[in-house]
Parts: structure tokens; sequence; C-alpha cells
């Protein structure tokens, strides 16, 4: 029995102890409960008393110095840079701080955190952004506000707003270009006699910085500034949040500087074909300029309408000149390749230029096309158009010299001139045609004088040297083309990313 009692009893004095600090434990739950509907009675009857003599149309400190209005920022997101309209877009919280004697209360109270629906009830700064163009406050899933009373009477205001923002830009040197956006923080309608902005924390105001990344630039520096503006009404307090930054060139690389460098090398594959492909060449080179023409067309699409040029601009046009260069080289070649096949069928034949002959006035041996079919089908029919052009010139001036001389009444030695030599390369039909003008028959019959007067046409002036060999242009296109574009890409390049960076910074 004796042993049974001695195993039982600390089993009894650990349940006596259980029970004991439960019923402790329940007390001092009630003594809490107790304590915080008292404290929830001293707030609604501290916040009843701060409220009741309250006059929200004034300031603190009215007729006194002005007050500090604190400003910190914690910065969630920049996006939305936009070059056209000149904004951007920042998400924040902002929170305002200042000091209301009037709601201050019992330091036991402690720090306490209400609704932002009681900003509608005491005085708040009237803060705006001069530089917004549209702003909001969310809303999801309610109002974001935070209002936090002091027992001194200090309040914290906070909002998470999202503001877009003008931001003028420099697009000189676009897309290598780095722009300064500002937020600016002003109060509307009080003056420096009555408020004044102050970053809450100095430099260590700003948070949020460091996490921030944009898809086309990089957030390189920023400044918190404090200045004064000054309107015709007084002078207001103002803070400026401004940030540089730098904009990424990979995109633009991808989308518009490689394949404008691709398409001035596929405008080089035409100095390899064949000169006389003229379909291919021909077709080569018009789609290459044509696509210049819309990757130009896209570049100035994304961008306001501004009257300088940027360095993209530069890029694009210098490709531009290039491929509508190439085609340029290819008609320069044809051209001179036409010319010199014409020279060489007239010797071929005898129809090379004679002083003799043309002293003695004899007439020319005759050029039989359709001999020259038989060996070069299409150089005899380059040449009969060549010849026909020249032919109704010749005829031309001679019908206008014939009609100044019956205006000076010479019109009677035309009927006794000599049979004149026509070239017979031509049938019937066409000579019937060329005989009977809307002016009447033509005349067979021309004056010496006419003819004398016909050879004395001047001179066609050679804007072009002539080429004796087609082939060297290319040759030499070859080469030159490509040395030109690797040299401007060099200078072009070094330029923009390294020369003007160094002197900006010197500046």
């Amino acid at each position: 029995m004796t042993l049974l009692l001695v195993l039982i009893s600390p089993l009894l004095l650990f349940l006596t102890l259980r029970m004991g600090s439960g019923l402790v434990q329940c007390r001092e739950l009630e003594a809490r409960k107790m304590d915080n509907s008292r404290r929830i009675a001293n707030i609604t009857a501290a916040i009843k008393d701060m409220l009741e003599d309250y006059d929200i149309r004034l300031r603190p400190r009215f007729g006194g110095p002005a007050i500090d209005i604190g400003i910190d920022i914690e910065i969630v997101s920049i996006n939305s840079i936009s070059e056209v309209n000149m904004d951007y877009t920042l998400t924040m919280y902002f929170r305002q701080h200042w000091k209301d004697e009037r709601l201050s209360y019992d330091p036991c109270l402690g720090n306490v955190s209400l609704s932002g629906i009681l900003a509608e009830r005491i005085w708040v700064p009237d803060t705006y952004f001069p530089n917004d163009k549209r702003s909001f406050v969310h809303d999801v899933t309610v109002t974001n506000k935070l209002l936090r009373f002091h027992h001194d009477g200090t309040i914290t205001y906070g909002m998470r707003i999202t503001s877009v923002a003008s931001c003028y830009m420099d697009l000189v040197h676009y897309p290598m270009d780095e722009q300064n956006c500002s937020l600016e923080i002003e109060s509307y309608g009080y003056t420096t006699a009555d408020v004044n902005f102050v970053w809450q924390y100095g430099d260590d105001s700003l948070e949020g910085v460091n996490n921030i990344e944009m898809a086309q630039f990089t957030l390189s520096d920023y400044k918190l500034i404090v200045k004064m503006q000054n309107f015709s009404t007084g002078s207001y307090p103002r803070l400026a949040l401004t940030f540089r930054i730098k904009r990424n060139v990979g995109f633009f690389f991808l989308q518009t500087y490689l394949p404008s460098i691709l398409l001035v090398m596929l405008s080089w594959v035409s100095f390899w074909i064949n000169h006389e492909a003229t379909s291919a060449r021909v077709s080569l080179g018009i789609t290459t300029v044509l696509t210049m023409t819309t990757i130009s067309t896209a570049v100035r699409q994304s961008l306001p309408r501004i009257s300088y040029v940027k360095s993209i601009d530069i890029y694009v046009i210098t490709c531009y000149s290039f491929v509508f260069a190439a085609l340029v080289e290819y008609a320069i070649v044809n051209y001179n390749y036409w010319l010199e096949q014409k020279k060489k069928v007239k010797e071929a034949h005898g129809i090379k230029n004679n002083p003799t002959q043309n002293s003695n006035n004899k007439k020319p041996p005759e050029v039989r096309y359709d001999q020259l079919q038989q060996f070069n089908p299409q150089v005899a029919l380059r040449l009969s158009q060549v010849d026909s052009e020249d032919d109704i010139l010749e005829d031309d001036e001679m019908k206008n010299s014939m009609g100044m001389d019956a205006l000076n009444g010479n019109d009677r030695g035309h009927r006794r001139t000599s049979l004149t030599y026509r070239p017979q390369h031509r049938n019937n039909a066409q000579n019937n045609a060329r005989n009977n003008t809307a002016y009447g028959p033509r005349y067979t019959n021309v004056n010496p004088s006419i003819t004398r007067r016909r050879k004395k046409k001047p001179k066609r002036i050679r804007v072009l040297p002539r080429i004796r060999n087609v082939n060297t242009v290319d040759r030499v296109s070859r080469i030159l083309f490509p040395f030109l574009f690797l040299l401007f890409n060099v200078l072009y390049w070094v330029g923009y990313l390294y020369v003007l960076p160094n002197r900006s910074k010197n500046e």
C-alpha cells in the first residue's frame, strides 16, 4: 500500500501543477482580452476625440511656420517607354510624412494603422506630379492606401500609384542614345510659406532601383533633387527624381542593322552575274532597293516625326545608297557594252567614219541588218533601233530647216534638188509611213544647203568616259563596294559606341 502511494504521488503532483498552469493561462488570456477591449475602446475614443474639433480646411500649424512634408518612394517597375509619345510608365509606392499636433494621443496606445478612408476626414498635402499625363491609384481588392498615426501626431500616408509621365527625348544618337527622364513632385496650392517638400531619408529615400528590369533600357544612374519653382502666384516647393537610362542596341541590330547589311551584300551578287543577263541583274537590283525602302519605312513608323537626322537614319540611308549604286553600276555596264558592240559591228561592215568620204559628199555603204541577223540577232536588233532613232532626229531637223526656208521665201530651191540617199534596210510599209506625215508627203529632194546644215550638228557631250571592257567595271566593283562599306561600318560603330559616349561624359 505504501509502495502504491509512493508511485501515485508524483503523478498527482504533476496533474495538480498542470491544472494550476492552465488556470493561470486562462486568467492571462482573459486579462489580455480585457486589455485589448480597453485598448480598442481607448483608440476609438482617442480618434473620436481627435476628430471632434478637427478642421480639415486648415493645415497644421496654420498661421505659423511652414511644415515639412517628407517624401519617400519605392519603385515597383518602369515600363512602356515610348519614343513616339515621349513618355514612360512608372508604378510605385508613394509615401508622405508630416506632423499634425492636433492628431496626437496617449503614447500608451502605440502606433495605429487605419483604413485609407479616414484620409478624407483629415488634412493631407495637395501633392501632384507636374509632368504627369495620367495617373491612377490601384483599387484591387480595395483602394491601395495606407494611413498610420503616431502618438506625437506624425502621420504616414502611402498609396500605390501608376503614373504615365512625360519624358522629352533627344533622338540624335538613336538607337545608341541615353535619355534623362524624371518624376517631379510639387504642392499645387501651398507656397513655400506654408509647406516645404524634403526627401524623408535623404539619398536613401528611393528604394527598389536595383530591382528594376526593362526590355530595351538599362538604368545607369539616378538623382534626387530639391528645388523651387516660381510662378506668377508665388514660389512652390518641388522635388524631382531624375534617372538616366541607356538603350540596348541588341534589338535594333537584329531588326534593322543586320537585314540592311545582308541586303547590301546581296546587291553585290550582281557583280558576279554575266552582264548580258539583263533580267537577272535588274530584278536583283530592284528587289534589294524595294526591300531597303520597306526597312526604312518601318524605322520611321516607330519614331516621332522629327526633323533632325538620327544615327539609324544615317546607316539606313547609306545602305540604301550602296544598293542603289549597285543598280546604277549595271546601267553603266549595260550602256557601255551595247555602245561598244555597235562600234565593233560598224567597223566590221565598213561603217567607220572617214573624213575623205565626208569631204567628197559620198554616201556611206548601206547597212544590211538582215545580214547581221545571221551572226548576232540581238546586236542587229539593238543597232536597228539606234539607227531608226538617229534617222528620225535627222528628218526632224531637215523638216525644221525646210520650214524656215519656206518662211524666208527660199522654198523654190527645193524643187531643184537632187535625189538623196535613204537607207534600204526598212520595208515598204515603213518607208510609206515615214514619207506620209501629218504635214503631207515627205520631201525626198533636199537642197544641198540643208545637207550642209545638217552636217554641222553640235557634238554630243560625253558625261561618262568610254569603257573599252565592261568586265573591268564589275571587277573593280567587286573590290570597291565591299571596301567602302567596311570602312563606313568601322567609322560608324567606333564613332557611336566609343567616341561620342566619351565626349558626352567629358562634357
